[in-house]
């Protein structure tokens, strides 16, 4: 009888252990290793597509000024509220005059949809990352990464990077894209120029000052507001 007891809770001890590892697992660092998404086991994972975009969970990532102990997971923000502050964002390369939405409608219907989702099933100490990629000609991509977590009652998004061109090759017997840094093409359309933040709207939108290379967002619920000022 005691030895039944002891085995049941080995068991139950194992399964346990067994559940945690799989719940503070990171996404990022699983994409890395170019694991399929097993959405059905791992909640780390939201969505990835086939170009290298995705939006998982991560560790929480330390940068200049952020407390980490502000943050506030699980959290319940529509995602319809999420996409409306998004759509407010802009950007421009400073070497010239172009402005062009940072989320096309495709990526924002994305990044509201699964932000919203990855805030209820991040805990307290993870954050929500992601990847966006758009191929504007057949030998270049434009990618756009960062993260985006809760403080208070602020929805925090910091990117990485904005609309940075790469160059990509397609590799013709399997039949899809992949980056090429090695003999590259001509690269006049393919600058990586430091970007400018533009908004259609500063109600409720707050710059942060972080770390140089990084551009931090503060949205606060005046932002979900549908009016805008053009």
């Amino acid at each position: 009888m005691m030895n039944k007891i002891f085995n049941n809770f080995f068991l139950l001890v194992f399964f346990l252990l067994f559940c945690f590892q799989f719940s503070q697992a990171d996404s990022s660092k699983i994409y890395k290793k170019k694991y399929q998404n097993p959405i059905g086991v791992l909640n780390s994972f939201l969505w990835s597509d086939e170009k290298g975009g995705y939006i998982g969970l991560t560790s929480k990532v330390n940068i200049l000024s952020r407390n980490l102990n502000n943050t506030i997971h699980p959290v319940s923000i529509d995602s319809f509220k999420i996409k409306i502050a998004f759509s407010k964002l802009q950007f421009k390369n400073q070497d010239d005059d172009n402005i062009i939405s940072i989320f096309n409608a495709e990526n924002l219907e994305i990044i509201s949809k699964n932000i919203s989702k990855g805030l209820l099933v991040a805990n307290n100490f993870q954050d929500i990352i992601f990847q966006l990629v758009q191929k504007n000609k057949k030998e270049f991509i434009r990618t756009t990464k960062g993260i985006a977590f809760v403080e208070s009652n602020s929805l925090n998004l910091v990117f990485f990077n904005i609309n940075n061109c790469e160059q990509i090759t397609k590799d013709n017997k399997r039949g899809f894209y992949r980056r090429s840094q090695i003999f590259p093409k001509k690269k006049k359309k393919c600058e990586n120029n430091q970007k400018e933040i533009l908004v259609t709207s500063t109600e409720g939108i707050y710059k942060k000052e972080t770390n140089s290379e990084f551009n931090w967002l503060v949205f606060t619920p005046k932002s979900w507001q549908i009016k805008s000022l053009n």
